[in-house]
């Protein structure tokens, strides 16, 4: 009866249970490590192979959540610039917290914008628009930093003037309130108006 041959070479064995190259459960199970590292190490392999740069993996981790920390926070101060009454809680909005987002006081001639509007007898647009040359007098002056984010309440805390809450409520009961823009109302916000250049502003 012929014997069997055929021997295991132990040490051969060995070096292929210990070579990463054979492990195939590790590629089928997805291996030991999570999302960071494997992200680390796919960054690893793309720097390695564009600058030629070997970098730690623990180093390009601790980077990579640095980075992540970056880009979180620079999302959420956007948030917030864009909507900042998201972000206030317990203030008191004195009645006129409301988003004049749309309006603008930049290329606006509102000379002519009020003039077109009292000819066509449009005093809600001519009653805007004292409101948005009154923010832009100011913005001029120094007296207030305009953003297309800013509710009337802000710029009334900041300005702290009688004469200008009026101005912005007036602003608010026509724009938003649908109040009637009268030819008197009208009168009384261009006093105000004039109220807040020469006291404001030393007119």
């Amino acid at each position: 009866m012929p014997l069997d041959t055929l021997q295991i070479d132990t040490l051969q064995l060995a070096s292929f249970q210990n070579d990463p190259q054979y492990d195939y459960d590790r590629e089928l199970m997805g291996g030991s490590q999570n999302l960071l590292e494997w992200l680390a190490s796919v960054v690893n392999e793309w720097i390695s192979e564009t600058f030629d740069i070997v970098m730690d993996d623990e180093f390009t981790t601790y980077l990579l959540i640095i980075v992540g920390v970056l880009v979180v926070a620079l999302i959420a101060w956007f948030w917030w610039y864009k909507r900042p009454k998201l972000f206030m809680r317990g203030e008191k909005d004195d009645g006129l917290d409301y988003d004049v987002e749309e309006d603008t006081i930049y290329g606006v001639n509102f000379e002519v914008g009020i003039r077109h509007a009292l000819e066509a007898h449009d005093y809600r647009q001519a009653v805007r628009l004292v409101y948005l040359q009154t923010l832009k007098y100011l913005e001029d002056e120094g007296k207030i930093e305009w953003q297309a984010s800013k509710t009337p309440s802000q710029y009334v805390r900041q300005m702290n003037m009688p004469a200008f809450t009026n101005l912005s409520r007036h602003f608010i009961n026509v724009r938003y309130g649908n109040f009637e823009a009268t030819p008197e109302l009208f009168e009384q916000m261009t006093a105000l108006q004039g109220e807040i250049l020469k006291g404001g502003m030393g007119v």
